[in-house]
């Protein structure tokens, strides 16, 4: 026991065993904690956005007419990135096999916990993101125009996600009778304590989890800015 206070055996036992260890916490509290941060900082960063005096008029004719209109515009742009293709195909090659990856990795995690996919295919995808990164890293590193325009954040947070996806690509790797199955359906039952987590499952919980909360304060929020860059924006009529 602490600052040097005698107990009897039975009452210092029965103290470690009711108090959380650092990696329970990481386990079965921290990506609570993850989720609500990042669900904070994505409102608020849109909220802000929102409440702001608006851009100068910067419309970009032609504007998609209607909402499908849009909508077809944005889904082209999002599964294909024609723009990128059209201006730099080496940067092209990179960056949609990067989002198709993180796309990849979410629907084949899904179909995994439901029983209807193996894990291969979300491993695959982690490969994927992995390669991703590190081209997109060597790609700004080596070419002269994508040097000039590349500053510290954008390797900072290009190298912080390659050690999330190294970190989880070595923490789903078999682990006897571990199932990251049952650890995951485990704390989306909010009963995450079923489930035991190596040293290496551990640290691939923490860096995502740090990834997630530092996610909405990055320039990689544009999953939400998108919509003030065409709607806002672009396609601002009046």
């Amino acid at each position: 026991m602490p600052w040097g206070i005698r107990v009897s055996p039975e009452k210092e036992r029965s103290f470690r065993e009711n108090v959380m260890t650092g990696s329970e916490f990481i386990a079965g509290v921290f990506p609570y904690i993850t989720i609500g941060l990042f669900l904070l900082g994505t409102g608020w960063r849109f909220v802000r956005w929102l409440s702001l005096p608006a851009h100068v008029k910067w419309t970009l004719y032609p504007v998609p007419e209607g909402i499908a209109g849009q909508l077809r515009y944005m889904i082209k742009e999002i599964f294909t990135f024609e723009t990128l293709y059209r201006f730099n195909r080496r940067l092209w090659i990179g960056t949609f096999s990067l989002h198709m990856a993180m796309g990849g990795f979410v629907l084949f995690l899904i179909l995994y916990l439901a029983h209807w996919s193996p894990a291969f295919p979300v491993r695959a995808s982690l490969w994927l993101l992995l390669i991703s990164l590190i081209y997109i890293i060597w790609l700004r590193m080596n070419d002269r125009n994508l040097r000039a325009l590349s500053t510290f954040e954008e390797y900072f947070n290009l190298a912080f996600l390659a050690v999330v996806a190294a970190a989880s690509l070595i923490a789903s790797a078999p682990h006897g009778l571990f199932s990251p199955r049952a650890y995951i359906i485990g704390l989306l039952t909010f009963r995450p304590d079923g489930v035991q987590l190596t040293g290496d499952q551990l640290l691939a919980v923490f860096l995502g989890g740090l990834f997630l909360i530092y996610l909405p304060w990055s320039k990689m929020v544009h999953y939400v800015s998108k919509y003030f860059t065409y709607h806002m924006i672009n396609w601002q009529k009046h």
